[in-house]
């Protein structure tokens, strides 16, 4: 793996079944330590994931970009598409910020 997967990856939230609190927390903590953070999310925690971004947009001056698409999932012998976000965030240099 390379040293840029592992740097992307390492910056890389996984929203799910844990409290709101935990993502933010990871959240926060990346953004202040790499100055980026990915969150992303499948299904029913899209909207923990977006609260997530829009708690830490609000805890520390960072821009936002959403994509969104459908994953092909197989369950249960059927095809299901499943929703899914990513929201990336990026810390506002503080040159631009003032």
């Amino acid at each position: 793996m390379s040293e840029e997967n592992m740097v992307e990856q390492e910056a890389l939230v996984l929203v799910g079944r844990k409290p709101t609190a935990v993502y933010l927390a990871r959240t926060i903590m990346l953004l202040a330590s790499k100055g980026e953070a990915k969150i992303m999310a499948r299904g029913k925690f899209i909207i923990k994931a977006i609260t997530v971004a829009v708690r830490a947009m609000k805890a520390s001056d960072c821009d936002c970009e959403v994509s969104i698409d459908e994953e092909l999932i197989r369950a249960g012998g059927r095809d299901l598409l499943v929703p899914r976000i990513e929201i990336a965030l990026v810390k506002r240099s503080t040159a631009q910020a003032t």
